[in-house]
């Protein structure tokens, strides 16, 4: 078995390798020179654990893969996770460029003829949050980041709420307020089921 500063080395050379980053590409990075990483790699120094946080922020991995043996396979399927989260990202971003163009022409088009739908039209741009926040949940629940999933939880709720009482603004009810009390205690229960799911 490694010891943890082989194992160091070892991570480093295989995750700068796996990018086709040379030393100097490394020590531009974390501010160090290209000495140093090559005394890094050869096993010669370690890096303090302020600079270990840094380089495994840089790799984007955590700092346990750092420290852990992994084989060449480990690192490329690292690899390949970080490439989907990033395309699932890009994704993401463009079906929520979708929605609000399909809120825009909603917009548009009525207010094209009658300037006067732009009163009650404009309320397309509100409910293309709750729609985006759904597609982030949907992003967040293959991430696996119980942080995330929350937050997209709760956008979801909130913005559902301030879609309905922009509704009730056009049509003239304005007790439709009262749906944010009713949001309070569903935050509540949100926030309590995460916090229990990542506790067990």
């Amino acid at each position: 078995m490694a010891s943890i500063n082989e194992n160091i080395a070892k991570n480093i050379i295989l995750l700068r390798k796996e990018r086709k980053w040379t030393q100097q590409d490394l020590a531009e990075r974390v501010n160090y020179s290209d000495k140093t990483i090559s005394k890094w790699e050869r096993g010669e120094s370690t890096p303090d654990i302020e600079m270990l946080c840094k380089v495994a922020e840089v790799f984007n991995v955590d700092i346990n893969f750092l420290i852990a043996e992994h084989s060449n396979l480990e690192v490329k399927n690292l690899q390949n996770q970080n490439y989907k989260f990033v395309r699932g990202l890009l994704i993401v971003i463009l079906v929520c460029v979708a929605i609000f163009t399909i809120s825009t022409i909603i917009f548009t088009f009525p207010t094209l003829r009658d300037p006067q739908n732009a009163k009650r039209f404009w309320v397309a741009f509100v409910f293309a949050i709750p729609f985006c926040s759904l597609v982030c949940i949907f992003y967040s629940r293959r991430s696996h980041y119980w942080l995330m999933q929350m937050i997209c939880v709760s956008v979801f709720i909130w913005s559902l709420i301030a879609s309905l009482f922009c509704v009730g603004l056009v049509m003239g009810y304005y007790a439709f307020w009262m749906l944010f009390l009713v949001g309070v205690p569903i935050q509540a229960a949100i926030c309590l089921f995460f916090f229990w799911k990542r506790t067990f």
